[in-house]
């Protein structure tokens, strides 16, 4: 056995896409892109390679520190494959901020890499819808990105009982930590990230977490109540906290649409520094297969000071790819995998190659998807072939039918054979 056969696995963390599991990731890029175009967004893009010090500046400790792809290149910069869109958004928009028509409304559906433990929902390759408001201020754009949130999952058929976006607002922890526990930056720093993991740990293991970053037993008490806090708790804040008052207003306006999914929930945070407002995430609720986030995102007024530019304000998302087939698998809404091809035509004889290609160019011209068998065997095999792939229409051309002018049309699905001439196939398949 030769030692230095290389291995036929995919770097750990990513995958390969055969064109049945490609076809389901299109169906959903289609619907995001679509719906985005409807809400009047437009498509940009940026490297997949930055510098890795926007990353170190903004996106926080768990991606600049733990999560990046970065090396040194030939030149003696430091750069990185990028995690995630924002801090690259901020970039090209400041770049070209005087040029550009506020507000902007863009998206981008694009492929990210993190250094993270694969795991179900999490892989170090992913692809991730970006859509971003910039140039409003609170709340329509929240209101707009829950409105097309809302719309995706309608194109999805997703069942309204089985997705819940929750949504919280960094401004109201910064007045709890501030004027309810009144801790210092450092160790509001720390409870940030502990209510950030608050759902993927038990009450005893939270409560510990708070005790070993600082909290005395009264703050840990008071923490554990603002993880319980709702609507009533919102009421009497609305008029001493801004984000109480805007996760209202937000609420108040999608009830008034008719928007049932939409839940406060405080201990939603965003892991990411740049957050300054509203932040929202989207769970799975009909079943316990996937725990993860299908998507969060957030307001980032900030972001832009980083590249010396003037803040602008600005909400998105970024709504990953692996988490949300995983969550279109579990209530069966993916379409089955089907071969774009409409009409494969058979080679009986080396003789007929001409006639065959010259009926596949035509057939083409007329935007009907054809194959062609290049090599002629027996036909038994080529109808095989095209049963297995599921190719619904055979055109068979022989020297019978060469001599009538006519080609034989089988169609795959009512097993039925139709004698036609070659310009009538097109009023059949369509």
């Amino acid at each position: 056995m030769n030692k230095n056969k290389l291995s036929t696995q995919p770097y750990k963390g990513t995958t390969d896409m055969y064109p049945d599991n490609l076809s389901k990731r299109e169906y959903l890029f289609n619907i995001w892109k679509k719906v985005a175009r409807k809400f009047g967004y437009e498509e940009y893009d940026t490297p997949l390679i930055e510098d890795a010090q926007m990353y170190r500046v903004k996106s926080g400790d768990e991606i600049a520190n733990k999560q990046l792809f970065n090396f040194i290149d030939k030149g003696d910069r430091e750069v990185a494959l990028r995690p995630e869109m924002t801090p690259s958004l901020a970039r090209i928009v400041a770049a070209k901020k005087n040029e550009l028509t506020f507000p902007l409304r863009w998206f981008n559906v694009g492929r990210f890499f993190r250094y993270e433990k694969p795991q179900k929902g999490r892989t170090r390759e992913f692809y991730q819808l970006n859509i971003d408001l910039l140039g409003v201020g609170p709340v329509q754009p929240e209101i707009e990105i829950i409105m097309f949130v809302m719309e995706v999952m309608k194109e999805l058929k997703a069942p309204e009982n089985t997705y819940e976006l929750k949504i919280n607002s960094r401004e109201l922890f910064d007045y709890f930590a501030k004027y309810i526990l009144d801790i210092d930056s450092q160790k509001k720093d720390l409870l940030a990230k502990a209510v950030d993991n608050y759902l993927k740990m038990s009450k005893k293991d939270f409560e510990e977490y708070l005790e070993e970053i600082g909290l005395d037993k009264e703050e840990v008490e008071k923490t554990i109540q603002y993880i319980n806090w709702d609507i009533t708790n919102l009421e009497k804040l609305k008029d001493k906290s801004k984000g109480a008052k805007e996760i209202l207003q937000v609420l108040k306006i999608v009830q008034e649409l008719g928007i049932k999914q939409v839940k406060f929930a405080p201990y939603i945070m965003r892991g990411l520094a740049y957050y300054t407002g509203v932040v929202v995430e989207m769970y799975d609720i009909g079943s316990k297969e996937n725990p993860r986030a299908l998507f969060g995102g957030g307001r980032y007024d900030s972001l832009l000071e980083i590249f010396g530019k003037e803040k602008i304000e600005a909400f998105g998302l970024g709504w990953g790819d692996v988490t949300t087939l995983d969550y279109l698998q579990t209530y069966n809404l993916l379409p089955e995998y089907k071969v774009n091809t409409e009409v494969f035509i058979t080679l009986m004889d080396e003789s007929l190659i001409n006639e065959t290609l010259l009926l596949s160019q035509y057939l083409r011209s007329k935007n009907i998807n054809t194959e062609v068998q290049l090599t002629p065997i027996k036909l038994a095999k080529q109808l095989k072939y095209a049963d297995k792939k599921q190719i619904p229409w055979v055109v068979v051309i022989g020297e019978e039918e060469m001599k009538k002018g006519v080609v034989q049309l089988k169609d795959m699905v009512r097993k039925e054979t139709f004698e036609i001439k070659k310009e009538d196939i097109i009023y059949k398949v369509k």
